[in-house]
């Protein structure tokens, strides 16, 4: 039995699953296990406050999942102006010579596309953050404890031993758990302790972010609203302002090199100034200042025995895109139904070491898009003359800013990145024989092809078929050919109940027949479609728990680990 977080009283707590980091990839990790009836602790040694938001953008992909968490409604209400123009804009400085213009439309303009029920939302991390813990806090048997911080853990042939400390007493605590998943970010302290490498490209470049807050900004130098501001000199795009709040709250992004910056001698107003064009006469206050290191990295290994990492702890990537947190988001709703089917017994063997078997290549993709997107920024136009005076300069100015379009064109359509990603060769899901449909970072092509996530499509009732899954598995089937398939959904259903496998029978209309292609369709608890045809095959239950005949191997500990996890 799981004991609650009690210091006063004992330095020793138990629970299913003890989650290091409270971010939004750990907290999203927590929200799911707790709706799905799963205790669980998170400790951060932060205080809960996010002083420095990285994160400004919230994708389809994880808006699609906060209806599942019951708060898209909350998101997409947040407090940013929904009459906002989210424009993106190359300039010699905000309200000095613009080189192009993308047009952004406002939150309350952007149309749903027709491949989702929802909307990409502008909701900085401070105000997304608290929605995904209060969500979380919900759930009676979901603690989060901040102040606290990870040292180190040791692995038993039943689980894992934590031991936490408060950072403000310097007391330790106990934490013994079934499993043990590090969301501790980049510089990964469970990540570090269990000697996980990582592969690519260490240094894109050194950064700065300048969090500064500035009244009426556009207003008093002349500029028209957009999301991002990006600031081009002779010698190249030097940095980017992007809006926080859309009213007095902006973080510059000053674009170093591969040498690292002098904090020392950074004058973080001076910058600010560089970036608004000058105007001294304007009060600026510098409220935060974070240096960076720009990278393209995934971890060789996404755990090891019964320690799992998620979210930047196994992948870092350029945030031009805004990939990086809505990849660990996916991570986090990846590994939690896994890790509730393995501690509820009816998980096969195999079927946690498929978090790194279809994770990994989904962060070796995004991180590669999110790299490109960067080096889009710096697209051979001819700069030399975009602070001169006159027409001939108009003309350099307008052929640099066409050029900087088409090379960052990627950045601002990225639906095949965000929706696109599928889980090729997992084997949890049984292929059907159609070839996969091309992996455009700008164009999603609707798919139900096994591994891909489960399309859209509108219902009679007003919902979407999205809004079917998140639970459990999910049998679709075509209304029209429900009494000829009564066979198969019976032997369907009665190898689920013998292994305790949790499904859902739909019927759906034709209209969703049509683009699922199939009279059946099988879609896993995170949305993905595991099966797809006519009469389900005798194993598709113990394929998609994970218990095939033969193991993967890409986990080099499968092997030692396999008989010491339930299934």
């Amino acid at each position: 039995m799981p004991t609650p977080w009690s210091p006063s009283r004992s330095p020793v707590s138990s629970t299913s699953v003890l989650i290091v980091g409270g971010g939004a990839v750990g907290l999203v990790l927590a929200l799911e296990l707790g709706r799905r009836g799963q205790d669980c602790i998170v400790v951060d040694e932060g205080d809960g406050t996010v002083e420095h938001p990285r994160t400004g953008g919230i994708s389809v992909r994880t808006m699609e999942y906060c209806r599942w968490w019951g708060i898209a409604d909350q998101v997409r209400g947040n407090a940013f102006p929904a009459d906002y123009q989210l424009d993106n804009v190359f300039c010699t400085s905000i309200g000095g010579f613009e080189l192009a213009r993308r047009p952004g439309p406002s939150m309350a303009n952007t149309p749903i596309p027709l491949e989702s029920p929802e909307r990409k939302v502008r909701c900085p991390q401070f105000w997304f953050d608290p929605m995904l813990a209060a969500a979380a806090r919900r759930y009676p048997h979901v603690q989060v404890h901040h102040h606290t911080r990870y040292t180190g853990h040791r692995e038993t042939a039943d689980g894992v031993t934590a031991t936490v400390q408060d950072v403000r007493t310097g007391r330790t605590h106990t934490v013994h758990a079934d499993y043990l998943v590090g969301c501790d970010g980049a510089a990964s302290t469970v990540r570090e302790q269990l000697g996980i490498g990582m592969s690519g490209n260490p240094l894109l470049n050194y950064s700065v972010n300048v969090l500064f807050r500035c009244e009426n900004l556009l207003e008093r130098v002349g500029a028209a609203e957009a999301e991002r501001f990006i600031l081009v000199a002779p010698t190249g795009t030097w940095g980017n302002v992007t809006v926080v709040d859309g009213r007095s709250l902006w973080r510059l992004t000053v674009i170093g090199s591969e040498e690292r910056l002098d904090l020392a001698t950074f004058d973080a107003g001076a910058q600010v100034r560089r970036a608004i064009g000058g105007h001294a006469e304007i009060d600026i206050g510098v409220l935060s200042v974070s240096p960076w290191r720009r990278t393209q990295l995934v971890a060789d290994s996404y755990g090891r025995g019964r320690v799992y990492l998620c979210g930047d702890a196994v992948h870092t990537m350029s945030p031009t895109g805004g990939f990086g947190v809505n990849t660990g988001i996916g991570d986090a709703v990846d590994l939690a139904w896994k890790l509730d089917a393995t501690l509820r017994g009816w998980a096969g063997p195999t079927l946690l070491h498929t978090y790194e078997l279809e994770r990994r290549p989904i962060g070796l993709r995004n991180a590669t898009a999110a790299t490109a997107n960067f080096k889009g920024w710096q697209a051979p136009a001819d700069l030399s003359r975009i602070l001169d005076e006159g027409p001939d300069a108009e003309r350099a100015r307008a052929a640099a800013g066409r050029q900087l379009l088409e090379a960052t064109h990627a950045e601002w359509e990225s639906l095949g990145v965000i929706l696109g990603y599928r889980y090729e060769n997992s084997p949890l899901c049984v292929p059907d024989g159609t070839p996969p449909v091309p992996d455009d970072y700008s164009i999603y092509v609707p798919t139900a092809r096994p591994g891909s996530r489960a399309p859209h499509v509108s219902l009679p009732d007003g919902r979407s078929t999205l809004d079917l899954f998140g639970d459990s598995f999910v049998l679709l089937v075509d209304e029209r050919s429900a009494q000829h398939d009564t066979t198969a959904i019976t032997h369907l259903r009665n190898a689920a109940d013998t292994t305790s496998l949790p499904l859902h029978v739909e019927l759906v209309p034709a209209t969703v027949a049509a683009v699922y292609e199939q009279p059946l369709t099988l879609v896993r608890p995170d949305g993905h479609v595991a099966w797809r045809g006519t009469t389900p095959p005798t194993t598709l239950v113990d394929t998609v728990r994970g218990a095939p005949t033969t193991l993967p191997t890409s986990r080099p500990d499968l092997a030692r680990t396999a008989d010491r996890r339930p299934d």
